[in-house]
């Protein structure tokens, strides 16, 4: 695992003063315009271009996105669940991990190290949803889930504010 993490960071460029701007313009508004970007950070609107290009090329910018309300969506409970797998058979975890992945109400799906396998986080209507979830999911896949334990949310600080 260690290795993987030191191979990622060697495939990292550096990134200078104005790619940096040029980000965190675009983490608070992916919508702003290049005339406005390039007139904030005093480059031209070529220049500007060819810069969020680069930075596309580079994967440095996957994708424009947008940030939505789930109270306004009528899910405000965010439960983050985490997984410790047992007698892990590869095609019953895969099969899980597509299931979650179908699930519209999972807006998060990472594997991760330390005490827990995966974590996943939902966005609920209430918890008598959440322990529908959680009763469907451990039945069908009870022979892989060793150990499920759930954090509620209770209220967001910050949420993807990605400073550059």
């Amino acid at each position: 695992m260690v290795e993987k993490i030191e191979k990622r960071t060697k495939k990292l460029r550096e990134l200078d003063q104005i790619d940096r701007q040029i980000l965190n313009i675009l983490s608070k508004n992916a919508r702003t315009k290049l005339t406005s970007m390039a007139r904030d950070i005093r480059l031209s609107v070529d220049s500007t271009k060819k810069r969020m290009q680069k930075l596309e090329q580079d994967k440095i910018i996957l994708k424009y996105t947008i940030n939505v309300d789930p109270d306004k969506l009528g899910r405000p409970l965010g439960v983050h669940v985490y997984v410790k797998f047992k007698d892990l058979v590869k095609e019953k975890y895969d099969e899980f991990i597509d299931e979650l992945k179908g699930d519209y109400r999972v807006i998060v799906l990472v594997d991760i190290v330390g005490d827990y396998d995966l974590l996943v986080v939902f966005l609920t209507r209430d918890t008598e949803e959440m322990a529908e979830i959680k009763m469907e999911l451990r039945q069908k896949y009870g022979s892989i889930i060793g150990d499920w334990k759930e954090v509620v949310v209770s209220k967001v600080h910050i949420l993807e504010d990605f400073r550059f």
